[in-house]
């Protein structure tokens, strides 16, 4: 059965290699953002009362820094998708009834594409990127010293914790998808769930910032699991016992928001109006 999918995630690869000018630009703006992030954290440490040895909402100057760096490297490889742009064009251009006859499940393609596209960004920028982010941040001080099993068992988790984000993403960006199917405002659909990702995802800011009721409500949603929660863990903020419940908890709900989307779209596919077929 998982070999009519093998296309799609070949294709996912693929795709990614085909525009690989444009993920270049993107891995430069990557860096002056990473850049422009750590003066600005620089900026507020020093005007703390504490100074540059403050420890603002159980962040340290330097553990900041790292969270700052390894975030934006996380986003950068892990967000990588079209799902919602495709079902929106399939939409518009009436390809979607093509798919709904063929013998292949229409979440299915897009997970394996997603997949694809996220094997080949870990290759061609995560691997090299991390390792050289691990590197100088552990030579600099601002990584913790670990003994290597610890470290790789940190590792091993952050992978898995890593493959669930990118699924959970997938899975948050085919639900908006399939909200086009109410609306033709693909775009207002991809900044509402650009901003909410961000936001709650601790992209953005570390939820340790945000008040305490706030907080708790806001780590038992999918969206910590997405970038925060990977990062600390890879930053071994996390001791082994959390993390492990971390990646439990977000693959409990990429299970959850499955069987969401697959309501959702039994119930939308019925109301498909498109405007090329």
């Amino acid at each position: 059965m998982l070999k009519k999918y093998k296309p799609f995630l070949h294709a996912g690869a693929i795709d990614t290699m085909a525009y690989r000018f444009n993920i270049l630009i993107w891995a430069g703006i990557t860096v002056c953002q990473v850049a422009c992030l750590v003066f600005l954290w620089l900026a507020v440490y020093r005007s703390n009362a504490g100074g540059m040895d403050a420890e603002i909402h159980g962040f340290t100057y330097r553990e900041m820094i790292a969270y700052v760096v390894l975030t934006t490297i996380f986003g950068f490889v892990t967000f990588n998708n079209d799902t919602l742009w495709n079902i929106n064009n399939d939409i518009k251009k009436g390809t979607i009834g093509n798919y709904l006859i063929k013998p292949i499940s229409y979440r299915g393609k897009f997970a394996a594409t997603s997949l694809g596209n996220l094997a080949t960004m870990t290759v061609m920028f995560g691997l090299p990127f991390y390792t050289a982010a691990l590197v100088i941040l552990r030579s600099l001080g601002f990584l913790p010293d670990l003994s290597f099993p610890a470290f790789f068992a940190h590792l091993g988790l952050f992978l898995a914790a890593g493959l669930c984000a990118s699924l959970l993403n997938d899975t948050i960006a085919y639900i908006f998808g399939v909200l086009c199917f109410y609306t033709s405002s693909g775009w207002g659909l991809n900044s509402l769930k650009t901003t909410l990702i961000s936001f709650l995802s601790g992209t953005l800011l570390p939820l340790a910032f945000f008040p305490a009721g706030l907080r708790e409500l806001v780590n038992w949603m999918p969206f910590a699991g997405m970038s925060q929660n990977p990062v600390l863990i890879l930053m071994m903020k996390y001791d082994l016992a959390r993390s492990l419940r971390c990646v439990a908890l977000t693959a409990a709900w990429i299970v959850a928001l499955e069987l969401f989307a697959k309501l959702l779209f039994s119930r939308a596919v019925r109301k498909v109006t498109v405007h090329g077929g």
